[in-house]
């Protein structure tokens, strides 16, 4: 007999409506291909990496690609600019680019492939005040587009003029064309989102959304543009590539660190390497988390056990005198993410 009580989302869904963090398993829920531990393995798996950009992310050591990618498009600049001959730096930067468009295409699925699950995804977040996304994938923006042809412009993700991120969240929150408002970021990045050769940090976009990402993966191949999501690395590493950006360091300042009532967390594994999301969560003051639990697995009360001590012992080091209260719901449960109420 386990002592954790494993709720059904419709039992305590009232009570959980500020913010909502979704993990690679909401991605996996959808779509089978998503199962990997890492891009930069798939991408050696698939035989994408050369042994050239091999040696060039063990020296590095770093198994991001969006990190090697500027590295190589900033120092093919500055030799440009300083009119040093180097085609091996631009070889390697379009040899790495075209690795990262081959494994992407050979993971991510169709608009069509997914699109049955995209309306019930939305009805879903639509419940949340704000929803954060911690996958690069589009499963969550496809979505958006699809509650929003339903409900009017109820998802806005704060990429207005010009394709440039607006923080007024305060009008952001405030409805328009719709009977409510959702704000959706991504604090680890997305494909939908890119830098430009002058570090402008911009939103791709394209009318028809079925060829959203077929539209995405040729701005990457033909333009100056590096994909701005963070794929890989240990916890500190990301909060480096965090810092970097001027999108990803205000998401984490201003969203994952503020303070909220409520936050319900699904499909993520409270990974190492994700340490400092646990941190802004914590050091915001989350009063109560709802987090989704994989009852077929086989190790309900362990995951419950580790959970709980990694939130502790975060709350200990932050000093944290109100503890967060936890339950944990069952993540096939009716009305959950993809899963139809």
């Amino acid at each position: 007999m386990s002592k954790y009580h494993i709720f059904e989302w419709k039992e305590i869904e009232d009570k959980f409506t500020d913010k909502l963090l979704l993990g690679n398993g909401a991605s996996r829920a959808v779509w089978d291909s998503f199962e990997y531990r890492s891009l930069y393995e798939e991408a050696k798996r698939v035989e994408r990496i050369s042994p050239s950009l091999t040696k060039l992310f063990l020296n590095l050591g770093t198994n991001d690609f969006e990190y090697v990618l500027r590295l190589l498009s900033q120092t093919r600049r500055v030799n440009q600019i300083l009119q040093i001959k180097d085609e091996y730096t631009s070889k390697l930067y379009r040899k790495l680019k075209i690795a990262l468009i081959d494994t992407i295409h050979e993971i991510h699925p169709k608009h069509e492939q997914v699109k049955s699950q995209l309306l019930v995804i939305a009805e879903f977040m639509k419940s949340f005040d704000t929803v954060l996304s911690l996958n690069y994938d589009l499963l969550v923006y496809w979505a958006m587009m699809e509650g929003n042809d339903e409900y009017g412009n109820w998802f806005k993700d704060g990429f207005i003029e010009e394709r440039r991120f607006d923080n007024d969240y305060g009008k952001l929150r405030e409805p328009y064309k719709a009977e409510g408002a959702t704000l959706v970021f991504y604090p680890h990045g997305n494909l939908i989102l890119a830098t430009t050769f002058l570090g402008d940090e911009v939103k791709l976009s394209r009318a028809d959304e079925k060829l959203l990402l077929d539209r995405i993966l040729e701005i990457w191949q033909e333009e100056d543009h590096i994909p701005l999501f963070v794929s890989e690395g240990e916890t500190q590493e990301k909060v480096q590539a965090i810092r970097r950006s001027n999108y990803l360091k205000t998401l984490y300042d201003c969203e994952v660190e503020t303070k909220n009532d409520s936050l319900v967390i699904y499909g993520w594994s409270f990974g190492e390497q994700d340490e400092h999301i646990l941190r802004g969560i914590i050091h915001g003051g989350v009063d109560r988390i709802a987090i989704s639990v994989h009852t077929t697995s086989g190790n309900v009360e362990s995951f419950c056990n580790t959970v709980e001590y990694k939130i502790a012992k975060m709350e200990l080091t932050l000093n944290k005198k109100e503890k967060c209260k936890i339950c944990f719901f069952d993540s096939e449960s009716d009305g959950v993410w993809n899963k139809a109420a």
